[in-house]
């Protein structure tokens, strides 16, 4: 299976791949996204506000039937309190649940986080998705079972479902820059094929090959991004809190990514993620040709939004890249001091180079492949991006 998949990475082409429901994108269509404000993350406020927001694209009875089986995916990296702005709020995932039970449908949230889910009960509890599934009385799961799809195990539960809901955190992240409605159906990949499919493709444009795959593979209803609270920094976990006072909706995840790189003063084709989705046919990033409903745009743009330090390259010019790449380093360190040796990090490490003892953490440099793994799983923060020389005097 790998075999034909990571020749493939080496190919441009568009996805073969089926998506679970109809193409929603046809090129030159006009695509249509809510965004409505949300102060805080009081109950009630989140709730008038993600219904706005799938009100304003035609109900939720145009994306759910009555008597189905609704999977909510929100995205649950990491053991830590909503506070962190690390995994999806539960407030906005209780919002969602109520939604489709006034549809007339029964919601299931369910996800796979990393580190083959061996701390997922943990996850269920810091981030607050137990509290809700207990007070709301709706199932939570951890989605197992893969069937392979164009060359990609994909959980059975996102495939059987009779719709999906994602409800990604936005963040940002020290790999793909930024995460969203695509990288949230990175989670639909479960288990140990995670970690593989990172060494299969280590840099940023191999990786986002792979995500924009899977996504034109699961593709779901409808979307419902949290970004009350954000992510800036180090993201997806090492970074800090952001408000940004909003939700956003619609059935186009490449469309919604779009416009959250707008939102933080990035074409959207700079995300390598977006590119290739786009490229794919899943979804349209031409800002042109996106119709948002709700509040304008304008109103939440920022300009001083923190990208991961890892982005330094990205924006240099090509020139200097090309003639000081390798000396412009980052690499994954770990915090002794800090480090709990839970060994989460050693269980998702895809090529097995972290050592975790009583006294010594150690990383195997000429083993490590950069993925950020570690960075990206620890739920202590006991693993920073450290910095060449060179790096630092560069970026400041």
């Amino acid at each position: 299976m790998y075999q034909n998949f990571e020749e493939s990475l080496q190919a441009d082409h568009k996805s073969s791949a089926i998506s679970r429901s109809e193409k929603i994108y046809e090129e030159g269509s006009m695509a249509k996204i809510s965004l409505v404000k949300c102060e805080n993350y009081n109950s009630e406020k989140v709730f008038a506000a993600v219904k706005r927001s799938v009100d304003l694209l035609g109900g939720i009875e145009h994306f759910v039937r009555p008597g189905t089986k609704v999977l909510l995916k929100p995205n649950l990296l990491s053991a830590r309190v909503p506070e962190d702005a690390v995994d999806t709020h539960p407030e906005v995932v209780r919002a969602v649940v109520r939604l489709v039970r006034l549809a007339g449908a029964e919601p299931v949230i369910g996800d796979s986080p990393a580190g083959y889910g061996a701390n997922i009960e943990d996850i269920f509890t810091k981030s607050g998705m137990r509290k809700v599934s207990e007070e709301e009385g709706v199932e939570l799961i951890k989605l197992t079972s893969s069937k392979v799809v164009d060359e990609i195990p994909i959980s059975r539960q996102i495939l059987d479902y009779d719709c999906v809901i994602s409800i990604p955190k936005f963040k940002t992240h020290v790999i793909t820059v930024l995460t969203g409605a695509i990288k949230n159906m990175y989670g639909s990949v479960v288990g140990m094929h995670k970690p593989h499919l990172h060494s299969l493709a280590p840099k940023e444009k191999g990786f986002a090959k792979i995500v924009a795959r899977i996504y034109s593979i699961t593709r779901p209803e409808l979307t419902v991004v949290d970004s009350v609270v954000a992510m800036e920094g180090d993201g997806p976990s090492g970074g800090v809190p952001r408000e940004m006072k909003f939700v956003m909706a619609g059935s186009d995840g490449v469309a919604i990514d779009s416009c959250l790189a707008k939102i933080v003063g990035l074409n959207p084709l700079d995300i390598l993620v977006t590119k290739e989705a786009y490229g794919m046919g899943a979804g349209e990033a031409d800002l042109d040709l996106i119709e948002i409903a709700g509040d304008p745009l304008d109103d939440f743009i920022v300009k001083d939004f923190r990208l991961p330090q890892t982005t330094l390259l990205k924006f240099l010019p090509e020139v200097i890249v090309n003639g000081v790449a390798t000396l412009l380093k980052f690499r994954p360190y770990i915090n002794v001091s800090i480090c709990a040796r839970c060994n989460l990090c050693k269980i998702t490490c895809p090529v097995s180079c972290i050592s975790i003892g009583k006294d010594r953490c150690t990383i195997d440099y000429k083993k490590c492949i950069r993925c950020m793994c570690c960075h990206e799983i620890c739920p202590y923060k006991a693993i920073f991006i450290k910095r060449s020389i060179l790096t630092k005097l560069v970026w400041g």
